[in-house]
């Protein structure tokens, strides 16, 4: 029965209300679903399913009575109704289209060897916490050679409003240590919040910084990827265990900060990451008297 209903596209929940139903339709309804037809005749539009909203008004202008509409939406519903409207499409997104026209083009960072301080790299991430029972994301930003996070945010959605609260953190760490972001690489992928025009604004535009997409998802944004990794790997138990989204970013809070100024790391000589990028600033004159 299951697979015959999905044949013909018909709800399981409408063929047994159909099939248990003891009575036919009142004279009142079969009129009420006369004057639904009429208005549904009149308006022959094309596109997606006009809903009960302008159904109602006009409705109950012709029969001279109230109609409640979660009536007039079971209605609807059981008799397989609805007044069609034009569905407006969309045009591609300029930005869309530029990276279209770039594409093989778009990978700053893959294949070469970004020098000391020039490139970020970026995502977001999912996390489970509260038992496992809530979701919230989490943006950071790290430089890709000496692994520091200068910017983190926690929220309920990976939105632009998540991605701004960790850019201006990463904005705030970058002046105190004297550098600037103009002619830097952030890399990230292509998704609708790094091609959004607020992001674009704010990196391209704003801090004038270079601007480099993943074009093989993930793989194409390693350094990313193994801060999650590592990150949940070692605190993944308080991940789950933090019971409120303040909780949550605590556990972030205390993570980066401990990251960034104690945990060693094998890929730049045992060193915090924090120290090396000390070490790399203090350095900076004479790598640019040099090149």
């Amino acid at each position: 029965m299951g697979r015959c209903l999905e044949a013909i596209g018909l709800p399981k929940s409408t063929y047994y209300y159909r099939k248990n139903r003891s009575e036919e339709p009142s004279e009142e309804e079969q009129e009420l679903m006369s004057h639904v037809r009429e208005i549904i005749g009149e308006h022959p539009q094309r596109g997606s399913y006009y809903g009960y909203r302008r159904i109602l008004p006009e409705l109950e202008e012709r029969t001279g009575q109230t109609v409640n509409h979660k009536r007039l939406r079971r209605l609807l519903s059981e008799h397989e109704l609805g007044l069609a409207r034009q569905a407006l499409g969309h045009s591609p997104s300029p930005v869309r289209e530029i990276l279209g026209d770039a594409a093989g083009q778009l990978n700053l960072v893959e294949g070469r060897d970004p020098g000391p301080l020039e490139a970020f790299s970026t995502d977001f991430t999912e996390l489970s916490y509260a038992g496992g029972n809530r979701k919230a994301y989490l943006m950071a930003a790290a430089r890709l050679e000496s692994k520091y996070v200068p910017g983190w945010a926690v929220g309920p959605s990976g939105n632009r409003k998540l991605a701004m609260r960790c850019w201006e953190q990463v904005r705030e760490r970058t002046a105190s240590l004297g550098e600037e972001l103009d002619g830097k690489i952030i890399h990230h992928d292509p998704g609708s919040v790094y091609t959004s025009y607020r992001w674009l604004e704010a990196t391209l535009l704003g801090d004038e910084m270079r601007i480099s997409y993943s074009e093989s998802e993930a793989k194409g944004n390693p350094w990313i990827e193994s801060l999650w990794g590592l990150t949940k790997a070692e605190v993944g138990p308080r991940i789950t265990e933090a019971s409120s989204l303040p909780a949550l970013r605590t556990v972030f809070d205390e993570r980066f900060i401990c990251y960034n100024q104690e945990r060693r790391h094998s890929s730049i000589g045992y060193i915090p990451p924090g120290e090396h990028l000390g070490r790399t600033l203090e350095s900076e004159p004479q790598i640019a008297a040099a090149s």
